[in-house]
């Protein structure tokens, strides 16, 4: 009966253990400044980045971020002890697995690959003197026509995703 128990118990880690790493899959930290000590960061601005080109989309990732940053203690304000911008890129891509490469029946025709939206989100934390990049996070997911609350749980659940990558206190 033990035996079963920890079986089960083992099991069940398991299962949350690919969870969380699927959750995080995909969210890059492209720079992380190891001089740069984050938890003196209590202000920031937004600076112009590339928006996205629907202002829906826009929205809903300025108010994942704002909402992100003040899960960290960051606050609106000035002077900004950092500077926030986004980059939104959309693009189209074939899906080479959904190509069908057997010779179609004579007369029939070949199904052609599916084409998959995609889009590229980072995000960018820059020193207001130098401008420097301190933290850069990005991920790139397929995207589908979502609108509304679909959207915004959508946006608002990948950036904070990608904030549990932020370095919250400087390391030594």
């Amino acid at each position: 009966m033990k035996r079963i128990l920890s079986i089960s118990v083992l099991l069940v880690l398991v299962v949350v253990a690919a969870a969380l790493a699927q959750k995080a899959a995909g969210v890059t930290v492209l720079v992380s400044d190891k001089a740069t000590d984050f938890s003196k960061f209590k202000t920031y601005e937004w600076a112009p980045g590339h928006k996205a080109l629907d202002p829906a989309w826009d929205k809903a990732i300025i108010d994942g971020i704002d909402k992100s940053l003040a899960a960290q203690g960051l606050k609106k304000g000035a002077p900004a002890d950092v500077l926030v911008e986004y980059h939104a890129v959309q693009s189209e891509e074939v899906d080479l697995r959904t190509f069908d490469n057997k010779t179609p029946a004579q007369g029939a025709e070949r199904a052609s690959a599916q084409i998959v939206k995609k889009g590229t989100l980072a995000i960018d934390l820059r020193d207001p003197a130098s401008r420097k990049v301190v933290w850069r996070v990005a991920t790139e997911r397929a995207i589908s026509e979502m609108t509304g609350a679909e959207r915004d749980a959508f946006v608002a659940r990948l950036v904070a995703i990608m904030f549990e990558k932020y370095p919250s206190a400087k390391k030594n």
